[in-house]
Protein backbone atom coordinates (compact mmCIF):
# COMPACT_ATOMS: atom_id res chain seq x y z
CA UNK A 1 0.00 0.00 0.00
CA UNK A 2 1.48 3.66 -0.89
CA UNK A 3 1.42 6.23 1.92
CA UNK A 4 -0.69 9.38 1.99
CA UNK A 5 1.58 12.80 0.81
CA UNK A 6 1.21 15.86 1.87
CA UNK A 7 2.60 19.07 0.41
CA UNK A 8 6.58 19.60 2.23
CA UNK A 9 5.10 22.79 3.66
CA UNK A 10 2.35 21.63 5.13
CA UNK A 11 4.13 18.34 6.24
CA UNK A 12 7.12 20.61 7.93
CA UNK A 13 4.32 23.41 9.25
CA UNK A 14 2.71 20.55 11.38
CA UNK A 15 5.12 18.76 12.43
CA UNK A 16 7.15 22.33 13.62
CA UNK A 17 3.88 22.72 15.39
CA UNK A 18 3.35 19.68 17.44
CA UNK A 19 7.24 19.74 18.20
CA UNK A 20 6.94 23.42 19.06
CA UNK A 21 3.36 22.89 22.08
CA UNK A 22 5.29 19.58 23.57
CA UNK A 23 8.73 21.60 23.99
CA UNK A 24 6.85 24.85 25.40
CA UNK A 25 4.98 22.04 27.45
CA UNK A 26 7.90 20.77 29.10
CA UNK A 27 10.05 23.57 29.56
CA UNK A 28 7.51 26.45 30.61
CA UNK A 29 9.53 29.59 30.41
CA UNK A 30 12.41 28.17 29.71
CA UNK A 31 11.83 27.78 26.73
CA UNK A 32 12.94 30.70 24.79
CA UNK A 33 15.52 33.47 24.83
CA UNK A 34 15.98 36.42 23.27
CA UNK A 35 18.93 37.08 21.47
CA UNK A 36 21.04 39.70 18.76
CA UNK A 37 20.09 38.82 15.22
CA UNK A 38 23.70 38.25 13.63
CA UNK A 39 21.62 39.93 10.36
CA UNK A 40 20.28 42.84 11.42
CA UNK A 41 20.22 45.37 14.12
CA UNK A 42 17.27 43.70 15.88
CA UNK A 43 16.54 40.68 18.06
CA UNK A 44 15.11 37.28 17.67
CA UNK A 45 13.48 34.61 19.71
CA UNK A 46 15.20 30.90 19.58
CA UNK A 47 14.88 28.32 22.00
CA UNK A 48 17.36 27.76 24.75
CA UNK A 49 19.86 24.95 23.86
CA UNK A 50 18.21 22.35 25.95
CA UNK A 51 14.93 23.19 24.55
CA UNK A 52 16.19 22.62 21.11
CA UNK A 53 17.76 19.44 21.63
CA UNK A 54 14.13 18.79 22.76
CA UNK A 55 12.26 19.68 20.06
CA UNK A 56 14.74 18.14 17.39
CA UNK A 57 14.10 14.54 19.15
CA UNK A 58 10.04 15.59 19.13
CA UNK A 59 10.20 16.62 15.61
CA UNK A 60 12.06 13.30 14.74
CA UNK A 61 9.87 10.93 16.67
CA UNK A 62 6.48 12.71 15.22
CA UNK A 63 7.50 12.57 11.80
CA UNK A 64 8.49 8.60 12.23
CA UNK A 65 5.17 8.49 13.63
CA UNK A 66 3.43 9.40 11.08
CA UNK A 67 5.53 7.66 8.59
CA UNK A 68 5.12 4.39 10.10
CA UNK A 69 1.92 4.39 11.98
CA UNK A 70 -0.15 6.61 9.74
CA UNK A 71 1.35 5.77 6.05
CA UNK A 72 1.55 9.50 5.48
CA UNK A 73 4.80 11.31 4.24
CA UNK A 74 5.90 14.61 2.42
CA UNK A 75 6.08 15.49 -1.06
CA UNK A 76 9.71 16.15 -1.27
CA UNK A 77 10.81 19.49 -2.83
CA UNK A 78 11.89 19.41 -6.10
CA UNK A 79 15.56 19.83 -5.47
CA UNK A 80 15.66 16.74 -3.37
CA UNK A 81 15.12 14.80 -7.06
CA UNK A 82 18.20 14.35 -8.66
Amino acid sequence: MSKHRVPNDKWIEFISEIATQLTELNFHEDTFETIQDGLSDGTCIVFKEEAQDFYNERYDEVETLLENTLDITNDKPEYYES
